[in-house]
Order: C-alpha cells, then sequence, then structure tokens
C-alpha cells in the first residue's frame, strides 16, 4: 500500500504543478480599452509608481481601469494614465507540453518501481 499512496500523492503534486506551468503573465500592448475588451479573468496592472494590482473582471469606466482585487473582491480604480503596462495570462503550448512530458516520466518511472517491487515479492 505504500507505493499506491505515494503514486498518489505524486500524481497530487504532478497535476498541481502541471495546472500552474501551464500559463505565464504576458505584456498586452494597445490601449486599456483595446487590452481589456478581450480579457476575461485576471490581469496585472502595473503603474508608473511600480505598484501591481491584480484585478478580475477589469474594464475600463470613463479615464479609470475599474476590477475587483482580493479576497474577498474589493472593488479597485486605477487612472488609465497611471498605468504603465497591463498584463493577461496566457497559456504557452511549450510549458504545457514540458510540464506533461515531465508527469508522464515521473509517473512512468514510479509504475515500473511498483511493477517490479511486486514482482520481486515486496509489495505489501
Amino acid at each position: 500500500m505504500r507505493i499506491r499512496s505515494a503514486l498518489a500523492i505524486v500524481l497530487a503534486v504532478s497535476a498541481t504543478t502541471t495546472a500552474t506551468a501551464c500559463s505565464s503573465w504576458r505584456h498586452q500592448d494597445g490601449p486599456a480599452p483595446q487590452v481589456l475588451a478581450g480579457q476575461h479573468g485576471e490581469v496585472r496592472v502595473t503603474r508608473h509608481d511600480h505598484a501591481v494590482y491584480r484585478l478580475r473582471d477589469a474594464t475600463v469606466v470613463g479615464d479609470s481601469i475599474v476590477g475587483t482585487s482580493g479576497s474577498p473582491g474589493e472593488r479597485v480604480a486605477i487612472a488609465v494614465a497611471d498605468v504603465e503596462r497591463i498584463d493577461a495570462r496566457k497559456v504557452s503550448a511549450v510549458k504545457t507540453g514540458a510540464a506533461t512530458i515531465g508527469v508522464l516520466a515521473v509517473v512512468s518511472v514510479i509504475a515500473v518501481a511498483a511493477a517490479v517491487a511486486a514482482f520481486l515479492g515486496d509489495w505489501n
């Protein structure tokens, strides 16, 4: 049973690692209304003073970017004139592929080790 529980732990950790490795922040070019019109989910807004805000459901209202930040969600408004850059999470095919291959390699090694242990009679 030790090998099965170790396999379950490795699978859980691998799934979590794979999910987080698949995306990264990417700079979005263009005016704020255009950038935010195509975004769903979370964006990262950096002001000229280097303050960084992670906003959900961000939109442009008047001359400000408005969204919710934190937990529980708190309304935040940032003047468009104060914004240095806007980043959005984008999926990376290379990172996704590499993470998937890594997970498959780890799971394969564990499966082979379990099979060898069972064959040699060390299976508990």
